[in-house]
């Protein structure tokens, strides 16, 4: 019914759209403090007799395109934007399950206005088959009746073979798509801004900006920055594209134009695939900052700075920036006035974290435009609840928290970080218990794999064991388990491998990302012995063959320190009201003849010294 009334009211307003010039509701206070933007003009709206010109004159003089089906606020006075991207169609169809998803989620957030923010495709080969797959995509905000719009990520034309001009038709042939070509003198595609009007239609009170933030930077520009460096911890490659000059004056000009048309600056959000490295200043100093969400992987933006920032920071008037490109970082950090946000992936197609599948939401206010709200919808609808039932956890006594001999938990297993997890991948790990393995000869669990994959990636694995009572960590400082690695036929040997916390149901681990890469200590005590053994985590916090720390036939106890089990990519420490559910292991034998043997893990406990056993 909301919809209904949505559409009757838009239906019946339309022809008001245009007579009126425009006021802004930008407030003093939303305004950057230093540097000092450009000074803003009289917000006032004018004298009714100063707003008398006709249709003709005020559609020539404004200063933007009017997009086929125009924008505005709901009778609740309410503009909700949902944004997707990295759907990377990779053919005349989506995937099911990002199918599915898109649905979910349209259907949950009941937009105003649908964005794709780029990799929309994956460098289709024709016409027939990009038009089919862009339908898969928008079926569910096209049979809804959304207006939609799209910018270009750089796989959308990677290959060459449909031009983005010809694209961009096909695009706009969709009876809601409100995308628009641009200046064909700027660089790129799709370079336009679409006005959001006042729910009676009679200004411009919201501008949503659509840049093409390009692909990969020229030959002639790799080679002058030869060799290309990356400039971000954890990212090994600079050679994405950035926004150019010309695009950022074109900005300027018309975000100027549009100021002096309306009596003041009308605030906005501007949506680019790739992101602006000041996302990964944001992100650096997000302690000090408003800031939500999570950075699994490095911010990948260009090495070079064209100062877009730079522009919408002196300009005043842009409240928020969306971008994805890097699928598993879905974070907002409200750097210098705007909300610089990532929007993680909706689809499998690409690499993705399962449970942070979603789509980002804008919702902007009709009494105060300046001030935009947002939030990550995830498809697993859970991640957006407030963990509550974790606040009034007793603390765990300290020791064993998992003994096998007297509990046998419900195990997930999984590729490593959700990844890999398809159902063929998931039936190569193996996971049980057996008798005899664990401590004195008792029951312990045993993990492995039945194949040794192609690569690297597709050998990872991941057990995630949930403990029998969940507890805060209090002063418990490390993490101890039995391990019994001498095989059946051959010895075990990890190529990588780490043991991490799951905490309020969210995971935690020892493996270090991005900023913090660096080897922290674990302590060995083989069988028999009586001496502790510290060894080293390798530089990505795992241990392993390939980290310089070869557990190659050791059987005994392993003891990890807590500090150094961080949360997942964030670098948040645990603290002492942190409330453990369980625990988990990741594994990757060191080579194939290692195929169908397991490891074997008992008395997985969580102490104050790993030195002392009760």
């Amino acid at each position: 019914m909301k919809r209904i009334i949505r559409k009757l009211t838009f239906l019946l307003l339309t022809a008001a759209l245009v007579s009126i010039p425009l006021v802004s509701c930008e407030k003093e206070a939303d305004r950057p403090a230093s540097p000092q933007p450009e000074e803003e003009t009289d917000l006032a709206a004018p004298p009714t007799e100063e707003i008398a010109e006709s249709e003709e004159t005020a559609a020539a003089e404004s200063p933007w395109t009017e997009p086929k089906h125009p924008l505005r606020f709901d009778e609740n006075g309410e503009f909700r934007i949902l944004v997707f991207s990295d759907i990377h169609g990779p053919g005349a169809k989506i995937s099911t399950l990002a199918k599915t998803n898109i649905a979910l989620l349209v259907e949950r957030e009941e937009p105003d206005l649908v964005l794709l923010d780029g990799d929309n495709t994956w460098g289709l080969k024709d016409e027939n088959t990009l038009k089919s797959c862009v339908g898969d995509i928008v079926e569910a905000f096209e049979e809804r009746h959304i207006p939609w719009a799209h910018v270009y990520g750089n796989h959308d034309a990677e290959s060459n073979n449909v031009k983005k001009e010809t694209q961009q038709k096909i695009y706009e042939s969709f009876a809601y798509c409100v995308s628009e070509a641009g200046d064909p003198s700027l660089p790129g595609v799709g370079n336009y801004v679409l006005p959001v009007y006042a729910s009676d239609g009679s200004r411009v009170l919201f501008n949503v900006w659509m840049l093409d933030s390009g692909q990969y930077i020229t030959s002639a520009e790799r080679a002058a920055l030869a060799p290309v460096a990356s400039i971000f911890p954890g990212y090994t490659g600079a050679e994405y594209d950035f926004i150019r000059p010309a695009q950022i004056e074109w900005y300027r000009e018309t975000s100027r134009a549009m100021e002096e048309y309306n009596g003041g600056k009308v605030p906005g959000l501007m949506a680019f695939h790739i992101p602006l490295q000041e996302s990964y200043a944001a992100w650096v100093n997000r302690e000090a900052l408003e800031h939500t969400g999570e950075k699994r992987e490095a911010v990948c933006s260009s090495a070079i700075n064209s100062g877009m920032y730079s522009a919408l920071f002196e300009r005043g008037d842009i409240k928020a920036v969306v971008n994805g490109h890097d699928h598993v970082n879905d974070y907002m950090v409200n750097y210098g006035g705007i909300k610089l946000c990532y929007c993680s992936t909706v689809s499998e197609t690409g690499y993705c974290d399962m449970d942070m599948l979603g789509a980002r939401v804008f919702v902007i206010r009709e009494d105060d435009p300046a001030d935009v709200r947002t939030y990550m919808s995830y498809v697993d609808e859970s991640r957006m609840e407030d963990p509550d039932e974790f606040l009034d956890a007793e603390p765990l006594p300290g020791g064993v928290v998992l003994d096998f001999e007297a509990y046998e938990p419900e195990i997930e297993k999984c590729g490593w970080d959700n990844n890999y997890n398809d159902g063929a991948h998931v039936s190569q790990i193996t996971v049980g218990l057996e008798d005899g393995r664990g401590v004195n000869g008792s029951r312990a669990l045993a993990v492995g794999r039945l194949n040794f994959g192609d690569s690297t990636e597709s050998n990872n694995a991941e057990v995630k064991i949930p403990i029998e009572t969940p507890g805060t960590l209090g002063e418990l400082a490390y993490l101890r388990v039995w391990m019994d690695l001498t095989g059946v036929k051959k010895p075990i040997d990890f190529r990588k491998a780490c043991f991490g916390l799951i905490v309020n149901d969210m995971e935690l681990m020892p493996y270090r990302t991005d900023e913090l890469d660096s080897p922290s200590p674990f302590w060995a005590l083989p069988e028999g012995e009586t001496a502790w053994k510290r060894m080293s985590h390798g530089s990505d916090g795992c241990f392993g063959a390939q980290q310089d720390s070869s557990v190659k036939g050791f059987k005994g106890w392993l003891a990890f320190p807590v500090e150094n089990m961080l949360k997942r990519s964030t670098l948040d420490p645990l603290t002492e009201s942190s409330c453990v559910t369980g625990v988990y292991f990741y594994y990757c034998f060191s080579s194939r003849e290692m195929a169908g043997e397991s490891a074997y893990l008992d008395e997985i406990a969580l102490v104050k010294d790993y030195k002392v056993f009760d």
